[in-house]
Protein backbone atom coordinates (compact mmCIF):
# COMPACT_ATOMS: atom_id res chain seq x y z
CA UNK A 1 0.00 0.00 0.00
CA UNK A 2 1.71 3.19 -0.66
CA UNK A 3 0.84 6.72 -0.24
CA UNK A 4 -0.75 9.22 -2.86
CA UNK A 5 -1.30 12.09 -1.24
CA UNK A 6 -0.41 13.92 1.82
CA UNK A 7 -1.64 16.73 4.00
CA UNK A 8 1.02 18.20 6.50
CA UNK A 9 -0.71 20.36 9.40
CA UNK A 10 -2.87 22.32 6.92
CA UNK A 11 -4.19 25.37 8.68
CA UNK A 12 -6.81 27.77 7.01
CA UNK A 13 -9.00 30.77 7.90
CA UNK A 14 -12.03 31.96 6.02
CA UNK A 15 -12.26 35.90 6.96
CA UNK A 16 -11.32 35.77 10.41
CA UNK A 17 -13.14 32.41 11.09
CA UNK A 18 -10.64 29.54 11.31
CA UNK A 19 -11.50 26.72 10.35
CA UNK A 20 -8.89 24.34 10.41
CA UNK A 21 -5.28 24.15 12.24
CA UNK A 22 -2.46 21.70 11.93
CA UNK A 23 -4.48 19.41 10.01
CA UNK A 24 -2.78 16.20 9.07
CA UNK A 25 -4.76 13.93 6.28
CA UNK A 26 -2.54 10.64 4.67
CA UNK A 27 -4.39 8.91 1.82
CA UNK A 28 -2.97 5.75 0.75
CA UNK A 29 -3.72 3.74 -2.27
CA UNK A 30 -7.25 1.76 -2.09
CA UNK A 31 -8.26 4.25 0.94
CA UNK A 32 -12.24 4.87 1.04
CA UNK A 33 -12.63 7.82 3.43
CA UNK A 34 -15.88 8.94 4.12
CA UNK A 35 -15.11 13.18 5.03
CA UNK A 36 -18.03 14.12 7.32
CA UNK A 37 -18.51 17.40 9.61
CA UNK A 38 -21.00 19.80 10.45
CA UNK A 39 -21.89 22.63 7.30
CA UNK A 40 -19.26 25.04 7.57
CA UNK A 41 -16.33 23.09 8.96
CA UNK A 42 -14.34 23.15 6.00
CA UNK A 43 -15.07 20.08 4.05
CA UNK A 44 -15.22 21.14 0.59
CA UNK A 45 -12.35 23.84 1.29
CA UNK A 46 -10.45 20.67 2.64
CA UNK A 47 -11.80 19.06 -0.61
CA UNK A 48 -10.56 22.24 -3.03
CA UNK A 49 -6.79 22.17 -0.73
CA UNK A 50 -6.35 18.62 -1.84
CA UNK A 51 -7.41 18.97 -5.37
CA UNK A 52 -4.87 22.44 -5.94
CA UNK A 53 -7.85 24.80 -6.44
CA UNK A 54 -6.87 26.47 -2.96
CA UNK A 55 -4.02 27.22 -1.04
CA UNK A 56 -3.87 26.63 2.39
CA UNK A 57 -2.48 29.59 5.09
CA UNK A 58 0.24 27.37 6.35
CA UNK A 59 1.47 23.67 5.63
CA UNK A 60 1.45 21.93 2.54
CA UNK A 61 0.04 18.83 0.39
CA UNK A 62 2.40 16.02 -0.95
CA UNK A 63 0.64 14.24 -4.14
CA UNK A 64 2.20 11.10 -5.82
CA UNK A 65 4.10 11.71 -8.49
CA UNK A 66 2.20 11.48 -11.90
CA UNK A 67 -0.99 11.12 -9.75
CA UNK A 68 -4.08 11.16 -11.72
CA UNK A 69 -6.76 12.65 -9.14
CA UNK A 70 -10.05 13.69 -10.06
CA UNK A 71 -13.08 15.55 -8.45
CA UNK A 72 -17.15 14.86 -8.56
CA UNK A 73 -18.35 18.07 -8.07
CA UNK A 74 -21.39 19.54 -6.40
CA UNK A 75 -21.95 22.49 -10.02
CA UNK A 76 -20.98 21.24 -13.32
CA UNK A 77 -18.22 24.54 -14.36
CA UNK A 78 -20.71 26.89 -16.22
CA UNK A 79 -18.18 27.26 -18.88
CA UNK A 80 -19.68 23.81 -19.77
CA UNK A 81 -22.88 25.12 -20.71
CA UNK A 82 -24.22 24.54 -24.05
CA UNK A 83 -22.58 21.23 -24.56
CA UNK A 84 -23.77 17.74 -24.98
CA UNK A 85 -23.23 15.05 -22.55
CA UNK A 86 -21.01 13.20 -24.86
CA UNK A 87 -18.85 16.26 -25.44
CA UNK A 88 -18.59 16.81 -21.41
CA UNK A 89 -17.38 13.56 -20.78
CA UNK A 90 -15.05 13.28 -24.24
CA UNK A 91 -12.97 15.98 -23.27
CA UNK A 92 -11.22 14.24 -20.51
CA UNK A 93 -10.25 11.43 -23.29
CA UNK A 94 -7.69 11.63 -25.97
CA UNK A 95 -8.81 11.94 -29.16
CA UNK A 96 -8.28 7.95 -30.20
CA UNK A 97 -10.03 7.25 -26.96
CA UNK A 98 -13.14 9.08 -27.19
CA UNK A 99 -15.29 5.68 -27.79
CA UNK A 100 -14.65 5.29 -23.21
CA UNK A 101 -16.98 8.20 -23.35
CA UNK A 102 -19.89 6.37 -24.62
CA UNK A 103 -18.87 3.48 -22.70
CA UNK A 104 -19.01 5.20 -19.35
CA UNK A 105 -22.16 7.57 -19.93
CA UNK A 106 -24.01 3.99 -21.00
CA UNK A 107 -22.64 2.30 -17.58
CA UNK A 108 -24.13 5.28 -15.59
CA UNK A 109 -27.59 4.70 -17.47
CA UNK A 110 -27.89 7.04 -19.94
CA UNK A 111 -29.20 6.00 -23.91
CA UNK A 112 -27.50 6.71 -27.31
CA UNK A 113 -29.94 9.50 -27.71
CA UNK A 114 -29.60 11.09 -24.38
CA UNK A 115 -25.44 11.70 -24.61
CA UNK A 116 -26.52 13.92 -27.50
CA UNK A 117 -28.69 16.22 -25.10
CA UNK A 118 -27.37 19.46 -24.05
CA UNK A 119 -26.85 19.93 -20.49
CA UNK A 120 -29.48 22.16 -19.74
CA UNK A 121 -32.41 19.74 -20.54
CA UNK A 122 -31.04 17.23 -17.49
CA UNK A 123 -32.58 16.57 -14.24
CA UNK A 124 -30.79 17.24 -10.87
CA UNK A 125 -30.08 13.19 -10.88
CA UNK A 126 -29.18 13.32 -14.52
CA UNK A 127 -26.49 15.65 -13.39
CA UNK A 128 -24.84 13.74 -10.73
CA UNK A 129 -24.76 10.93 -12.96
CA UNK A 130 -22.77 13.06 -15.60
CA UNK A 131 -20.55 14.72 -13.27
CA UNK A 132 -19.56 11.08 -12.14
CA UNK A 133 -19.00 9.85 -15.32
CA UNK A 134 -16.59 12.73 -16.19
CA UNK A 135 -14.37 11.89 -13.47
CA UNK A 136 -14.59 8.17 -13.54
CA UNK A 137 -13.59 8.38 -17.33
CA UNK A 138 -10.32 9.78 -16.31
CA UNK A 139 -9.57 6.20 -14.25
CA UNK A 140 -8.28 8.37 -11.64
CA UNK A 141 -6.05 6.75 -8.56
CA UNK A 142 -7.64 9.14 -6.58
CA UNK A 143 -11.25 10.22 -6.68
CA UNK A 144 -12.86 13.20 -4.43
CA UNK A 145 -16.73 13.40 -4.03
CA UNK A 146 -18.95 16.22 -2.59
CA UNK A 147 -21.85 15.12 -1.88
CA UNK A 148 -22.34 12.80 -4.80
CA UNK A 149 -26.00 12.02 -3.35
CA UNK A 150 -27.72 15.04 -3.40
CA UNK A 151 -30.74 15.08 -5.46
CA UNK A 152 -30.38 10.99 -6.12
CA UNK A 153 -34.01 9.12 -5.87
CA UNK A 154 -33.25 5.57 -4.52
CA UNK A 155 -33.34 3.81 -7.78
CA UNK A 156 -30.07 6.10 -8.82
CA UNK A 157 -28.32 5.96 -5.32
CA UNK A 158 -28.42 2.54 -5.82
CA UNK A 159 -26.54 2.86 -9.01
CA UNK A 160 -24.34 5.28 -7.64
CA UNK A 161 -23.48 2.24 -5.21
CA UNK A 162 -23.04 -0.34 -7.46
CA UNK A 163 -20.66 1.86 -9.53
CA UNK A 164 -18.67 3.22 -6.83
CA UNK A 165 -17.92 -0.01 -5.12
CA UNK A 166 -16.59 -1.21 -7.61
CA UNK A 167 -14.40 1.25 -8.10
CA UNK A 168 -10.81 0.01 -7.32
CA UNK A 169 -9.04 3.45 -6.66
CA UNK A 170 -8.78 5.50 -3.62
CA UNK A 171 -11.67 7.79 -2.54
CA UNK A 172 -12.51 10.55 -0.16
CA UNK A 173 -16.40 11.61 -0.06
CA UNK A 174 -18.18 14.17 1.61
CA UNK A 175 -22.04 13.20 2.12
CA UNK A 176 -24.68 13.45 5.03
CA UNK A 177 -26.21 10.22 3.84
CA UNK A 178 -25.32 7.88 6.49
CA UNK A 179 -26.38 4.91 4.90
CA UNK A 180 -23.93 5.39 1.68
CA UNK A 181 -21.25 6.27 3.79
CA UNK A 182 -21.05 3.34 6.09
CA UNK A 183 -21.86 1.21 3.06
CA UNK A 184 -19.35 2.61 0.49
CA UNK A 185 -16.27 4.03 3.19
CA UNK A 186 -14.80 1.46 6.22
CA UNK A 187 -12.72 4.43 7.05
CA UNK A 188 -14.47 8.05 8.69
CA UNK A 189 -12.02 11.62 8.64
CA UNK A 190 -14.91 13.54 10.92
CA UNK A 191 -14.05 17.36 11.14
CA UNK A 192 -14.37 19.14 14.35
CA UNK A 193 -12.87 21.59 16.15
CA UNK A 194 -10.45 22.78 13.65
CA UNK A 195 -8.91 19.29 13.59
CA UNK A 196 -9.85 15.82 12.02
CA UNK A 197 -10.72 12.89 13.64
CA UNK A 198 -9.75 9.53 11.81
CA UNK A 199 -10.96 6.41 12.57
CA UNK A 200 -10.91 2.83 10.75
CA UNK A 201 -14.64 2.30 10.74
CA UNK A 202 -17.51 3.15 8.92
CA UNK A 203 -19.69 6.40 9.88
CA UNK A 204 -21.97 4.70 12.22
CA UNK A 205 -19.56 3.50 14.20
CA UNK A 206 -17.20 5.71 14.15
CA UNK A 207 -19.72 8.38 15.32
CA UNK A 208 -20.30 6.32 18.64
CA UNK A 209 -16.61 6.05 19.30
CA UNK A 210 -16.26 9.29 18.84
CA UNK A 211 -19.18 9.98 21.32
CA UNK A 212 -17.45 7.42 23.76
CA UNK A 213 -14.35 9.64 23.35
CA UNK A 214 -16.22 12.64 24.10
CA UNK A 215 -17.89 11.11 27.18
CA UNK A 216 -14.64 10.01 28.41
CA UNK A 217 -13.20 13.14 28.06
CA UNK A 218 -15.90 14.95 29.77
CA UNK A 219 -15.20 12.65 32.65
CA UNK A 220 -11.52 13.10 32.93
CA UNK A 221 -12.03 16.95 32.50
CA UNK A 222 -14.88 17.05 35.30
CA UNK A 223 -11.73 14.96 37.09
CA UNK A 224 -9.05 17.36 36.85
CA UNK A 225 -11.14 20.62 37.17
CA UNK A 226 -12.06 19.27 40.83
CA UNK A 227 -8.31 18.35 41.30
CA UNK A 228 -7.03 21.77 40.13
CA UNK A 229 -9.99 23.46 42.02
CA UNK A 230 -8.35 21.76 45.25
CA UNK A 231 -4.73 23.01 44.37
CA UNK A 232 -6.18 26.15 44.11
CA UNK A 233 -8.01 26.14 47.47
CA UNK A 234 -4.81 24.28 48.93
CA UNK A 235 -2.54 27.19 47.57
CA UNK A 236 -4.68 30.08 48.81
CA UNK A 237 -5.17 28.62 51.93
CA UNK A 238 -1.07 28.47 52.16
CA UNK A 239 -0.28 31.62 50.93
CA UNK A 240 -3.06 33.42 53.41
CA UNK A 241 -0.87 32.17 56.12
CA UNK A 242 1.84 33.49 54.94
CA UNK A 243 0.78 36.60 54.90
CA UNK A 244 -0.89 36.42 58.20
CA UNK A 245 2.04 34.81 59.81
CA UNK A 246 4.98 36.87 58.02
CA UNK A 247 6.15 33.08 57.04
CA UNK A 248 8.42 32.98 54.14
CA UNK A 249 8.70 29.33 53.78
CA UNK A 250 4.53 29.38 53.47
CA UNK A 251 5.06 31.98 50.66
CA UNK A 252 7.26 29.96 48.68
CA UNK A 253 5.75 26.74 49.14
CA UNK A 254 2.73 28.52 47.72
CA UNK A 255 4.38 30.33 44.83
CA UNK A 256 5.14 26.81 44.04
CA UNK A 257 1.72 25.36 43.80
CA UNK A 258 0.33 28.63 42.04
CA UNK A 259 2.75 27.31 39.13
CA UNK A 260 1.53 23.49 39.92
CA UNK A 261 -1.69 24.71 38.94
CA UNK A 262 -1.09 26.75 35.99
CA UNK A 263 0.85 23.41 34.78
CA UNK A 264 -2.45 21.37 35.31
CA UNK A 265 -4.89 23.84 33.73
CA UNK A 266 -2.52 24.14 30.55
CA UNK A 267 -2.72 20.49 30.36
CA UNK A 268 -6.27 19.82 31.04
CA UNK A 269 -8.30 17.47 28.64
CA UNK A 270 -9.50 19.17 25.91
CA UNK A 271 -13.37 18.98 25.81
CA UNK A 272 -14.74 19.28 22.31
CA UNK A 273 -17.63 22.26 21.88
CA UNK A 274 -19.43 20.10 19.30
CA UNK A 275 -21.59 21.26 16.71
CA UNK A 276 -22.49 25.41 16.92
CA UNK A 277 -25.45 24.71 15.25
CA UNK A 278 -28.73 23.96 17.63
CA UNK A 279 -31.96 22.99 15.28
CA UNK A 280 -35.01 24.00 17.08
CA UNK A 281 -38.11 23.07 15.74
CA UNK A 282 -41.42 23.97 17.83
CA UNK A 283 -44.30 23.32 17.03
CA UNK A 284 -48.27 23.43 18.61
CA UNK A 285 -50.69 20.98 19.25
CA UNK A 286 -54.16 20.01 17.90
CA UNK A 287 -57.39 18.56 19.09
CA UNK A 288 -58.83 16.97 16.04
CA UNK A 289 -59.43 13.91 15.08
CA UNK A 290 -57.88 14.07 11.59
CA UNK A 291 -55.44 16.74 10.51
CA UNK A 292 -55.84 15.53 6.69
CA UNK A 293 -58.30 13.31 4.78
CA UNK A 294 -57.86 12.02 1.26
CA UNK A 295 -60.44 10.60 -0.04
CA UNK A 296 -61.77 9.16 -3.86
CA UNK A 297 -58.72 11.75 -5.23
CA UNK A 298 -57.63 11.46 -8.17
CA UNK A 299 -53.96 12.87 -9.18
CA UNK A 300 -53.71 14.51 -12.56
CA UNK A 301 -52.10 16.71 -15.04
CA UNK A 302 -52.73 18.29 -17.91
CA UNK A 303 -53.62 15.13 -19.97
CA UNK A 304 -52.35 12.85 -17.64
CA UNK A 305 -53.73 10.79 -14.59
CA UNK A 306 -50.75 10.29 -12.11
CA UNK A 307 -52.50 8.12 -9.53
CA UNK A 308 -55.43 7.31 -7.33
CA UNK A 309 -55.79 7.75 -3.67
CA UNK A 310 -58.85 5.87 -2.32
CA UNK A 311 -58.77 6.64 1.02
CA UNK A 312 -55.49 7.91 3.07
CA UNK A 313 -56.45 9.98 6.59
CA UNK A 314 -53.16 11.76 9.42
CA UNK A 315 -54.07 11.99 12.75
CA UNK A 316 -52.57 14.56 14.93
CA UNK A 317 -49.18 13.63 16.09
CA UNK A 318 -48.74 10.59 13.37
CA UNK A 319 -45.62 11.28 11.09
CA UNK A 320 -46.01 9.43 7.64
CA UNK A 321 -43.85 9.22 4.61
CA UNK A 322 -44.52 9.37 1.31
CA UNK A 323 -42.38 7.55 -0.76
CA UNK A 324 -41.93 6.70 -4.75
CA UNK A 325 -40.20 6.79 -7.81
CA UNK A 326 -39.52 10.60 -8.72
CA UNK A 327 -42.05 11.45 -11.05
CA UNK A 328 -45.11 9.39 -10.40
CA UNK A 329 -46.46 12.71 -8.56
CA UNK A 330 -45.52 13.08 -4.88
CA UNK A 331 -44.83 16.63 -5.09
CA UNK A 332 -48.11 17.38 -6.81
CA UNK A 333 -49.97 15.60 -4.50
CA UNK A 334 -48.08 17.93 -1.89
CA UNK A 335 -48.92 20.76 -3.91
CA UNK A 336 -52.36 20.25 -4.21
CA UNK A 337 -52.61 19.78 -0.38
CA UNK A 338 -51.14 22.99 -0.20
CA UNK A 339 -53.40 24.51 -2.21
CA UNK A 340 -56.41 23.79 0.28
CA UNK A 341 -54.33 24.98 3.74
CA UNK A 342 -53.90 27.99 1.66
CA UNK A 343 -57.18 28.52 0.42
CA UNK A 344 -57.80 32.61 0.12
CA UNK A 345 -57.73 31.81 -3.72
CA UNK A 346 -58.94 28.68 -3.81
CA UNK A 347 -62.51 30.19 -6.11
CA UNK A 348 -61.16 32.44 -7.96
CA UNK A 349 -57.95 29.65 -9.54
CA UNK A 350 -60.79 27.44 -9.63
CA UNK A 351 -59.26 24.88 -7.03
CA UNK A 352 -62.21 24.23 -4.40
CA UNK A 353 -62.88 21.59 -6.61
CA UNK A 354 -60.33 19.58 -4.75
CA UNK A 355 -62.71 20.32 -1.42
CA UNK A 356 -64.51 17.17 -1.16
CA UNK A 357 -61.50 14.97 -1.95
CA UNK A 358 -58.98 16.79 0.31
CA UNK A 359 -60.08 17.71 3.67
CA UNK A 360 -57.91 19.99 6.40
CA UNK A 361 -58.48 20.52 9.78
CA UNK A 362 -59.68 24.00 10.69
CA UNK A 363 -57.38 24.06 13.35
CA UNK A 364 -54.43 22.77 11.01
CA UNK A 365 -51.85 25.42 11.25
CA UNK A 366 -49.16 24.65 8.36
CA UNK A 367 -45.00 24.26 8.45
CA UNK A 368 -44.16 23.92 4.92
CA UNK A 369 -40.33 23.04 3.60
CA UNK A 370 -40.00 22.25 0.42
CA UNK A 371 -36.94 20.62 -1.46
CA UNK A 372 -36.05 23.90 -3.81
CA UNK A 373 -36.16 26.44 -0.70
CA UNK A 374 -38.17 28.25 -2.80
CA UNK A 375 -40.01 30.42 -0.36
CA UNK A 376 -36.39 31.59 0.48
CA UNK A 377 -35.65 31.65 -3.13
CA UNK A 378 -38.97 34.19 -3.51
CA UNK A 379 -37.20 36.72 -1.30
CA UNK A 380 -34.10 37.13 -2.71
CA UNK A 381 -33.75 40.41 -3.84
CA UNK A 382 -31.07 42.54 -2.72
CA UNK A 383 -33.32 44.61 -0.05
CA UNK A 384 -34.83 41.26 1.88
CA UNK A 385 -31.93 40.61 4.38
CA UNK A 386 -32.04 37.35 6.47
CA UNK A 387 -33.80 38.86 9.88
CA UNK A 388 -36.90 40.10 7.51
CA UNK A 389 -37.39 36.86 5.84
CA UNK A 390 -37.53 35.33 9.10
CA UNK A 391 -39.35 37.80 11.07
CA UNK A 392 -41.86 38.06 7.88
CA UNK A 393 -45.83 38.04 10.07
CA UNK A 394 -43.91 36.68 12.99
CA UNK A 395 -45.62 37.99 16.16
CA UNK A 396 -42.10 37.74 18.33
CA UNK A 397 -40.34 40.35 19.65
CA UNK A 398 -36.92 41.04 17.95
CA UNK A 399 -34.42 39.45 20.58
CA UNK A 400 -36.92 36.18 19.93
CA UNK A 401 -35.84 36.09 16.48
CA UNK A 402 -32.48 36.76 16.95
CA UNK A 403 -32.04 34.62 19.17
CA UNK A 404 -33.92 31.89 16.66
CA UNK A 405 -31.20 32.69 13.93
CA UNK A 406 -27.93 32.41 16.64
CA UNK A 407 -29.77 28.55 17.89
CA UNK A 408 -29.62 28.47 13.82
CA UNK A 409 -26.09 28.87 13.34
CA UNK A 410 -26.10 32.70 11.86
CA UNK A 411 -23.93 35.25 13.77
CA UNK A 412 -25.50 38.33 14.60
CA UNK A 413 -23.44 40.19 12.33
CA UNK A 414 -24.70 38.27 9.50
CA UNK A 415 -28.40 38.90 10.18
CA UNK A 416 -28.73 41.64 7.58
CA UNK A 417 -27.09 39.59 4.97
CA UNK A 418 -28.75 39.72 1.62
CA UNK A 419 -31.04 36.24 1.87
CA UNK A 420 -30.09 36.05 -2.33
CA UNK A 421 -26.18 35.53 -1.05
CA UNK A 422 -27.03 32.67 1.12
CA UNK A 423 -25.83 29.55 0.51
CA UNK A 424 -28.22 26.15 0.43
CA UNK A 425 -26.62 25.02 3.71
CA UNK A 426 -27.87 28.39 4.99
CA UNK A 427 -31.19 29.14 3.53
CA UNK A 428 -31.90 25.44 4.78
CA UNK A 429 -31.23 26.46 8.34
CA UNK A 430 -33.23 29.82 7.85
CA UNK A 431 -36.38 28.24 6.78
CA UNK A 432 -36.22 25.74 10.07
CA UNK A 433 -35.35 28.83 12.02
CA UNK A 434 -38.39 30.49 10.51
CA UNK A 435 -41.01 27.01 10.85
CA UNK A 436 -39.53 26.85 14.74
CA UNK A 437 -41.23 30.58 15.21
CA UNK A 438 -44.59 29.95 13.07
CA UNK A 439 -45.15 26.60 15.85
CA UNK A 440 -46.99 24.79 13.16
CA UNK A 441 -49.02 21.72 14.10
CA UNK A 442 -49.22 20.14 10.74
CA UNK A 443 -45.62 19.60 8.80
CA UNK A 444 -45.33 19.09 5.36
CA UNK A 445 -41.62 18.57 4.45
CA UNK A 446 -40.25 17.56 0.76
CA UNK A 447 -36.67 16.44 1.05
CA UNK A 448 -35.98 17.79 4.49
CA UNK A 449 -32.34 16.72 4.82
CA UNK A 450 -31.65 18.05 1.33
CA UNK A 451 -28.59 20.89 1.87
CA UNK A 452 -28.98 19.51 5.44
CA UNK A 453 -25.26 18.22 7.23
CA UNK A 454 -25.63 14.70 9.42
CA UNK A 455 -25.45 16.62 13.10
CA UNK A 456 -28.61 18.81 11.29
CA UNK A 457 -30.48 16.05 10.16
CA UNK A 458 -30.10 13.84 13.76
CA UNK A 459 -31.06 17.17 15.38
CA UNK A 460 -34.08 17.19 13.34
CA UNK A 461 -35.13 13.92 13.62
CA UNK A 462 -34.85 14.19 17.57
CA UNK A 463 -37.48 17.34 17.18
CA UNK A 464 -39.43 15.72 14.86
CA UNK A 465 -39.47 12.86 17.17
CA UNK A 466 -40.47 14.72 20.49
CA UNK A 467 -43.11 16.92 18.70
CA UNK A 468 -46.62 16.85 18.59
CA UNK A 469 -46.88 18.15 15.16
CA UNK A 470 -48.93 16.02 12.36
CA UNK A 471 -45.71 14.62 9.73
CA UNK A 472 -46.19 14.22 6.25
CA UNK A 473 -42.86 14.24 4.67
CA UNK A 474 -40.77 13.32 1.33
CA UNK A 475 -37.33 11.90 1.33
CA UNK A 476 -34.79 9.47 0.00
CA UNK A 477 -32.46 9.19 2.93
CA UNK A 478 -33.50 5.83 4.55
CA UNK A 479 -31.87 5.97 7.57
CA UNK A 480 -34.51 9.03 7.83
CA UNK A 481 -37.54 7.30 6.48
CA UNK A 482 -37.03 4.43 9.19
CA UNK A 483 -36.38 6.75 12.05
CA UNK A 484 -39.08 9.29 11.92
CA UNK A 485 -41.96 7.55 10.13
CA UNK A 486 -44.83 5.73 11.71
CA UNK A 487 -46.47 4.69 8.86
CA UNK A 488 -46.15 4.87 4.94
CA UNK A 489 -48.05 5.84 2.05
CA UNK A 490 -46.22 4.73 -1.33
CA UNK A 491 -47.16 5.96 -4.94
CA UNK A 492 -46.54 2.87 -7.63
CA UNK A 493 -48.74 1.61 -10.42
CA UNK A 494 -51.02 4.27 -10.49
CA UNK A 495 -52.01 4.10 -6.55
CA UNK A 496 -51.87 5.57 -3.28
CA UNK A 497 -51.69 3.00 -0.74
CA UNK A 498 -50.49 2.16 2.73
CA UNK A 499 -48.03 0.15 3.71
CA UNK A 500 -46.56 -1.32 6.52
CA UNK A 501 -43.19 -1.03 6.07
CA UNK A 502 -41.05 0.49 3.49
CA UNK A 503 -38.35 -2.12 2.93
CA UNK A 504 -40.19 -3.97 0.24
CA UNK A 505 -40.52 -0.43 -1.70
CA UNK A 506 -36.58 0.10 -1.05
CA UNK A 507 -35.97 -2.99 -2.63
CA UNK A 508 -37.79 -2.54 -5.59
CA UNK A 509 -36.65 1.09 -5.91
CA UNK A 510 -33.13 -0.34 -5.84
CA UNK A 511 -33.50 -2.81 -8.75
CA UNK A 512 -35.76 -0.47 -10.33
CA UNK A 513 -33.06 1.59 -12.46
CA UNK A 514 -31.16 -1.57 -14.13
CA UNK A 515 -35.09 -2.17 -15.75
CA UNK A 516 -35.76 1.51 -16.97
CA UNK A 517 -34.70 1.44 -20.83
CA UNK A 518 -35.90 3.93 -22.48
CA UNK A 519 -35.90 7.58 -20.47
CA UNK A 520 -37.73 10.52 -20.92
CA UNK A 521 -35.03 13.58 -21.48
CA UNK A 522 -36.13 15.74 -18.75
CA UNK A 523 -39.47 15.52 -16.60
CA UNK A 524 -40.31 17.16 -13.29
CA UNK A 525 -43.13 16.90 -10.36
CA UNK A 526 -42.32 20.11 -8.73
CA UNK A 527 -44.44 23.28 -9.61
CA UNK A 528 -41.01 25.29 -8.31
CA UNK A 529 -38.80 23.80 -9.89
CA UNK A 530 -37.68 24.04 -14.20
CA UNK A 531 -37.05 20.41 -15.30
CA UNK A 532 -35.85 19.10 -12.00
CA UNK A 533 -36.22 15.67 -12.45
CA UNK A 534 -36.15 12.87 -15.10
CA UNK A 535 -34.09 10.03 -16.95
CA UNK A 536 -33.61 7.25 -14.85
CA UNK A 537 -35.40 8.70 -11.69
CA UNK A 538 -38.74 9.44 -13.25
CA UNK A 539 -39.20 5.46 -13.92
CA UNK A 540 -41.06 6.18 -17.44
CA UNK A 541 -40.86 4.63 -20.22
CA UNK A 542 -44.13 4.32 -22.93
CA UNK A 543 -44.95 7.07 -25.17
CA UNK A 544 -47.43 8.84 -23.24
CA UNK A 545 -46.04 8.81 -20.31
CA UNK A 546 -43.36 10.84 -22.27
CA UNK A 547 -45.86 12.89 -23.40
CA UNK A 548 -47.50 13.45 -19.72
CA UNK A 549 -44.34 13.95 -18.60
CA UNK A 550 -43.13 16.66 -21.36
CA UNK A 551 -46.89 18.78 -20.96
CA UNK A 552 -46.40 18.86 -17.11
CA UNK A 553 -43.12 20.27 -17.27
CA UNK A 554 -43.67 22.35 -20.03
CA UNK A 555 -47.35 23.74 -17.94
CA UNK A 556 -44.96 24.08 -15.02
CA UNK A 557 -42.38 26.22 -16.64
CA UNK A 558 -44.68 28.78 -18.33
CA UNK A 559 -46.41 29.39 -15.21
CA UNK A 560 -43.18 29.83 -13.32
CA UNK A 561 -41.77 32.57 -16.57
CA UNK A 562 -45.40 34.04 -16.48
CA UNK A 563 -45.31 34.50 -12.68
CA UNK A 564 -42.18 36.08 -12.87
CA UNK A 565 -43.23 38.09 -15.71
CA UNK A 566 -45.99 39.74 -13.58
CA UNK A 567 -43.52 40.70 -10.92
CA UNK A 568 -42.62 44.27 -10.66
CA UNK A 569 -39.74 44.71 -12.90
CA UNK A 570 -37.08 45.14 -10.72
CA UNK A 571 -37.78 41.84 -9.02
CA UNK A 572 -38.08 40.48 -12.08
CA UNK A 573 -35.61 37.59 -12.85
CA UNK A 574 -34.25 38.43 -16.80
CA UNK A 575 -31.57 35.84 -16.36
CA UNK A 576 -34.05 32.82 -15.29
CA UNK A 577 -36.45 34.23 -17.85
CA UNK A 578 -33.95 33.26 -20.95
CA UNK A 579 -33.26 30.23 -19.49
CA UNK A 580 -36.63 28.91 -18.66
CA UNK A 581 -37.49 30.37 -22.60
CA UNK A 582 -34.62 27.86 -24.03
CA UNK A 583 -35.83 24.62 -21.72
CA UNK A 584 -39.27 25.82 -23.25
CA UNK A 585 -38.34 25.72 -26.82
CA UNK A 586 -36.65 22.16 -25.95
CA UNK A 587 -39.41 20.87 -24.74
CA UNK A 588 -41.62 21.81 -27.01
CA UNK A 589 -39.17 20.08 -29.86
CA UNK A 590 -39.32 17.02 -27.68
CA UNK A 591 -43.14 17.17 -27.67
CA UNK A 592 -43.45 17.11 -31.72
CA UNK A 593 -40.85 14.61 -31.71
CA UNK A 594 -43.15 12.00 -29.96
Amino acid sequence: MSIVLQAHSLTYSAGRRLLFSGLDLVVNSGDRLGLVGYNGCGKSTLLNMLVGDLEADAGHITRARNLVLARVEQFLPSELAGQSLLAVVSAQLPIDEAWRANAMLAQLGFSDAQMAQHLESLSGGQLNRLMLARALVQEPQLLLLDEPTNHLDLATLALFENVLGAFRGALVMVSHDRAFLDLLCPTTLLLRDQRAYRFELPYSDARAELQRMDLAAAERRASEEKKISQAKASAKRIADWGRTYDNESFARQAKSMFKRVERMEADRTFVSKGSPLDLELSVGGSKGKRMLTLENLAVAVPGKKLFSVAECFLRPGERIALLGHNGVGKTTLIKLILQQLQDDDAVASGREQFSDYIRVSPQAKLGYYDQELSSVSASDDEKTSLFEFVANDIKREDQGIVQALVAAGFEFEAHNTPVSSLSGGERARALFARLSLLRPNLLILDEPTNHVDIDGREQLEAQLLASDAAVLFTSHDREFVRTIAERYWIIENGKLQEQVTPDDFFVRAANSFAQQKNEPAAVTESVDSAVKTGGGEAALSADDEDEYALLEAIEELEAKLAADEARKEKFQKPKMQQEWRVTLKKLHAQLDAL
